[in-house]
């Protein structure tokens, strides 16, 4: 699998388009914008992508593993429904930010993966919130 995998063909056949002489018949090669965002996005435009994209996985799920373990035991102690609707807010925030990126044009990958971090500890509120809100709402008998 490539990341890119319609660029690479398109740069392969503006190379080729380029090369030969165009007879009447051919068709134009197919025209990249040039935004420059096209066919890559640093740092994972290069040839690391996957393990780049493995890492950021990576970060967001030891995250998510190590914040359910402690997010059952600070959602006993807290009022479930602030701390639900805090875990809500802000994992849309920390998902909002990593698009963000893209705005203000940042190529950190240190950035995406501490996104990544914090998303996966504020996204695990969610369950163990629900679970207590469900387990209240039909009681201790149900």
């Amino acid at each position: 699998g490539e990341l890119h995998r319609d660029c690479t063909a398109s740069y392969e056949r503006e190379v080729g388009f380029h090369s030969q002489s165009r007879k009447a018949g051919d068709t134009p090669a197919h025209q990249l914008p040039d935004n420059g965002t096209d066919c890559g996005w640093a740092p994972f435009d290069e040839g690391n992508y996957q393990q780049l994209l493995g890492a950021l996985d990576y970060s967001f799920l030891c995250a998510y593993a190590v914040g359910m373990y402690l997010s059952g035991i600070i959602g006993e102690r807290l009022p479930i429904r602030y701390y639900l609707t805090f875990g809500m807010v802000a994992s849309g925030a920390f998902t909002a930010l990593f698009g963000v990126g893209y705005f203000y044009n940042i190529h950190s990958f240190g950035f995406y993966v501490v996104t990544q971090i914090v998303n996966g500890l504020v996204q695990t509120t969610g369950w163990p919130s629900v679970v207590t809100c469900l387990g209240n709402w039909f009681g201790k008998g149900r």
